[in-house]
């Protein structure tokens, strides 16, 4: 089994969508909210290792309409958090009463932010919630997760093999919070520098619709 971690560490690491979105919104964020959304992600995983057990990922990747149905849903999602981080810049979801929110921040994300001195910074429950819906909602995850898992069972070994799928999705959580965690640490170092440029913070915003827009395109590349 040290096998299958070894390799999900090698698949962490690999550029992809999941670490793009965790290197966009812990630069955006900050390192402490970007791991409420790894967290998330995290989560998503053990939900889809519950779904492959009980056999419903494969359902659900054998049946056209339903992939097609999250993808829609997927790249809907994403799509709004794209018009919440370009919103910053374009005005076009100012609030009255809030024109001084902190520079870099979007307006629109003021509806699901802690209200107080925080300077209108999305909560960690909704980063948290953004991470466990990106992750469900992201087709791709399901393929990824039955042509990596199921493989790795055998047969021959003395633990049953829905426990072992279970164990290896620990695994890939595992190697997805010292991966993703990484990348937020650096990505809110790269912040902490930015704080006191409002074109920058401006630009990562704008960063960060740029990623939501790629990954919601990159849905229907499968």
């Amino acid at each position: 089994m040290l096998e299958f971690f070894i390799a999900a560490l090698v698949i962490g690491i690999a550029p992809g969508p999941d670490n793009l979105f965790v290197l966009a919104q812990s630069a955006t964020y900050g390192a402490r909210l970007g791991f409420c959304i790894i967290l998330g992600l995290c989560t998503g995983i053990a939900i889809h290792t519950c779904l492959l057990v009980a056999g419903v990922s494969a359902l659900i990747a054998a049946s056209p309409t339903a992939f097609f149905v999250i993808q829609c849903l997927g790249a809907a999602y994403l799509l709004y958090l794209a018009y919440k981080s370009f919103g910053v810049r374009s005005g076009v979801v100012q609030m009255s009463g809030d024109s001084r929110s902190e520079p870099g921040m979007t307006n629109a994300d003021s509806k699901d932010a802690v209200k107080s001195s925080n300077g209108g910074v999305p909560s960690a429950r909704s980063l948290y919630m953004r991470g466990i819906i990106m992750n469900l909602t992201n087709p791709k995850v399901i393929l990824f997760v039955l042509s990596l898992i199921p493989p790795a069972v055998r047969l021959d070994r003395p633990i049953h093999p829905s426990l072992q799928m279970a164990i290896f999705g620990g695994e890939f959580i595992l190697a997805t919070m010292i991966v993703f965690g990484c990348i937020a640490l650096l990505a809110g170092t790269v912040k902490k520098f930015l704080l006191t440029s409002p074109k920058a913070n401006r630009n990562l915003n704008w960063f960060s619709g740029a990623v939501f827009v790629f990954l919601a395109v990159a849905l229907f590349m499968v």
